[in-house]
C-alpha cells in the first residue's frame, strides 16, 4: 500500500494545503475587494451629498473599514467550524492511510509514526479552529495553534531530510521544512500583530507554496530526476509563480464597482483611497493625527 514514501503519499496532504491555501487566499481577495467597493461607494455619496448641500464633509466619508478590522481575528462561526471539521475528517484519513500502509506492508502499524504525527498536528488544529467556532477558547486561537503546528512540522520534515542518504531528496525535504518554518513565524507575527495584511496573506501564501513543493517531493519519488542544483531553482520558480498570484489578486482588489456606480470621474481616486484604507496596517485617524 506504501505511504509518504510515494507520491500518493506527499499528494494527499498536499492536496489539503493546497486546498485550504487557495480558498484563504481567494477569500482574503474576495473579502478586500467587498470592503473596497463598499468604501468607495461611501465616498461617492458622501461626495454627492457634499455637492447637494454645499457642506465641508471629510474625503473619506467617515472612517473606512479596514480589513484587519472586519475580518482579523475571523469572525465566522460557520467558516470556522466547517474548517475545523475537514481538517478534522482529512488528518485522520490520513493517519488511518500511513498506519494501514505500514500494517499491510508488514512493517507495523507505528513504523510510519513520523508521517503520522505529520497529519496530527493539523488534527490539532481542526480541533482548536473547531472549539473556537463554538467560542469555547480565546479568539485567533486557531491560527496560534496553526503556527505551532507549522513549526512541529518543520522539525519533523527537518530531521527526515537529514535521514536521507541522496543529496538531491534530502535538499527538498531540508526546504520543505524551512518553507513550513517561514509559514510559522508568518502566522505568529499575523497574530502579534493583526493589523498586518501582508503578514496574514502571506501565510497563506506560504501554506500554499508548502503544497506545490510536497507535489514536487512526491514528482521526485516516482517520475522526476531533480539534480542537485536544480533544487533551490525549482523552489524558487514556485515561490515566484505564488506572489505572482498573489499580485494579481491584489490588483483586482483595487477595482472598485462597475463605472455605471461611480460618479463622474472620481471612479479611480476613490478605488485608490478605498484600497489603500483597506490594507493599510495604520488606521487613517492615527496618519492623520501624525500631521497634526
Amino acid at each position: 500500500m506504501g505511504g509518504s514514501g510515494t507520491f500518493l503519499g506527499h499528494a494527499l496532504p498536499a492536496s489539503f494545503f493546497l486546498g485550504f491555501g487557495c480558498f484563504f487566499l481567494g477569500l482574503t481577495f474576495k473579502r478586500c475587494r467587498e470592503l473596497v467597493r463598499a468604501n468607495s461607494s461611501s465616498n461617492c455619496n458622501a461626495g454627492a451629498n457634499a455637492s447637494g448641500t454645499g457642506t465641508n464633509t471629510s474625503s473619506s466619508g467617515g472612517t473606512p473599514k479596514l480589513f484587519c478590522d472586519v475580518h482579523i481575528p475571523e469572525r465566522s462561526p460557520v467558516l470556522l467550524g466547517r474548517t475545523g471539521a475537514t481538517l478534522m475528517a482529512g488528518t485522520t484519513l490520513g493517519m488511518f492511510y500511513e498506519a494501514m500502509g505500514g500494517y499491510l506492508d508488514g512493517i507495523g502499524l507505528l513504523h510510519q509514526l513520523a508521517h503520522v504525527a505529520l497529519y496530527l498536528c493539523f488534527f490539532f488544529v481542526g480541533a482548536v479552529a473547531f472549539l473556537e467556532s463554538r467560542h469555547s477558547v480565546p479568539p485567533d486561537s486557531s491560527r496560534v495553534a496553526l503556527s505551532f503546528a507549522f513549526f512541529l512540522q518543520y522539525i519533523l520534515w527537518n530531521e527526515h531530510g537529514l535521514m536521507k542518504e541522496n543529496g538531491s531528496d534530502a535538499r527538498v525535504h531540508i526546504l520543505q521544512g524551512q518553507i513550513n518554518l517561514a509559514a510559522s513565524i508568518a502566522f505568529a507575527y499575523s497574530v502579534y500583530n493583526p493589523r498586518s495584511v501582508l503578514a496574514y496573506v502571506s501565510g497563506w501564501a506560504l501554506m500554499t507554496l508548502n503544497a506545490l513543493w510536497m507535489f514536487t517531493a512526491g514528482l521526485t519519488v516516482c517520475c522526476v530526476d531533480l539534480m542537485l542544483h536544480s533544487v533551490g531553482a525549482a523552489l524558487a520558480l514556485e515561490a515566484l509563480f505564488i506572489a505572482a498570484l498573489v499580485l494579481i489578486g491584489s490588483a483586482l482588489c483595487m477595482q472598485p464597482r462597475p463605472a455605471h456606480h461611480q460618479l463622474g470621474g472620481n471612479r479611480n481616486n476613490n478605488a485608490g483611497a478605498a484600497y489603500r484604507s483597506v490594507t493599510s496596517s495604520v488606521p487613517p485617524d492615527e496618519e492623520d493625527g501624525g500631521h497634526k
